[in-house]
């Protein structure tokens, strides 16, 4: 499959994950090229930020920080000040690494908001036989002829706005451009959604990515496209004097999204989060079939940090932590 053949393991690598990594980050080889291909899931379905991923990733409906330029631009009109936040995650036990920086906020004309997101597979080593020419056996290995890396790059400006004082609208556009060793690509997609609250507790998303699919294209000649993703859900938030804080209960389903048989309730998701004096954060939720957890604190207002976690039994668990300044 192109990229990864040859793939010389360093440690232990389950073959679903290797299956899901070529998809995810190769392209296909010459006999595969064609003008047009669908090949693989959107990276971008990871989302960004620890808080959404410790609520099950089900965020479409709350979509109230940085992150929003993700899961729902419309809610960018929804800042009352900047936030810079910054995210690592080691994806599927440290073989995927993800990182978000993204700076949003308020403006007279709605919220604004840029990200960057690097999604890459390091140190991968490309093995050829001893002799190209026999065939392999024991005494014609393979051995290592060299280390490359695999790195996607995503660029996010997104705009929300209110239309009505209980309907918010946004939209956004990413820049793509993928490093794959063997060739690169670049493209675009854009992003629209919208928010609305019937009263003041209750909120619906909606989200549809790749609203235009989006094309990469690659210096051979061949390209991907990335169909487009509806992503619907609800979020219902109440203060609760008896535990002294503020519990908000969300859910999303997406339609459309790529999974494997293995995920066939990967596009369902929901999520508690309990805020303890709008300084102690206690999140769990469901991605599909897998569990998530995570936790948050504020401090004094200006910096905020958050830790997420995913089991996945299959892929091997994923951690995420992000930090936030607001000013």
């Amino acid at each position: 499959m192109g990229f990864f053949n040859g793939l010389v393991r360093v440690r232990p690598v389950k073959p679903f994950l290797l299956a899901i990594l070529t998809l995810a980050l190769t392209r296909p080889g010459p006999a595969a090229a064609q003008d047009e291909t669908r090949y693989s899931e959107d990276p971008l379905l990871l989302g960004a930020g620890a808080r959404p991923l410790g609520m099950g990733s089900a965020f479409v409906a709350v979509s109230d920080d940085a992150t929003a330029i993700y899961w729902n631009p419309a809610g960018l009109e929804r800042l009352q000040r900047r936030e810079l936040q910054i995210q690592h995650a080691e994806q599927f036990g440290g073989t995927v690494n993800h990182d978000v920086f993204t700076l949003s906020g308020p403006s007279p004309l709605g919220g604004f908001g840029v990200g960057l997101t690097r999604l890459g597979v390091d140190g991968v080593k490309i093995t050829t036989l001893e002799d190209p020419a026999l065939a392999p056996g024991p005494h014609n290995r393979p051995v290592v002829s060299r280390v490359t890396n695999t790195t996607e790059y995503h660029l996010h400006l997104a705009f929300g706005r209110g239309l009505r004082s209980n309907l918010l609208a946004g939209a956004g556009v990413k820049l793509v451009s993928r490093s794959l060793g063997d060739g690169t690509g670049s493209g675009f997609g854009i992003d629209a959604g919208m928010l609305y609250m019937p009263r003041a507790d209750l909120t619906a998303g909606l989200m549809i990515r790749n609203l235009i699919p989006m094309k990469i294209t690659f210096d051979s000649g061949s390209s991907d496209r990335v169909p487009p993703v509806l992503v619907l859900g609800l979020a219902l938030a109440r203060p609760v004097s008896a535990v002294d804080g503020r519990i908000t209960c969300s859910g999303s389903v997406s339609i459309g999204e790529e999974k494997s048989a293995a995920d066939r309730f990967q596009g369902a998701r929901v999520g508690v989060e309990y805020l303890y004096r709008k300084k102690l954060a206690f999140r769990l939720g469901a991605r599909g079939n897998h569990f998530t957890a995570g936790a948050g604190v504020r401090l004094g207002g200006r910096v905020a940090f958050d830790l997420a976690f995913l089991e996945h039994g299959e892929l091997d668990n994923t951690y995420r932590i992000s930090g936030s300044v607001y000013f």
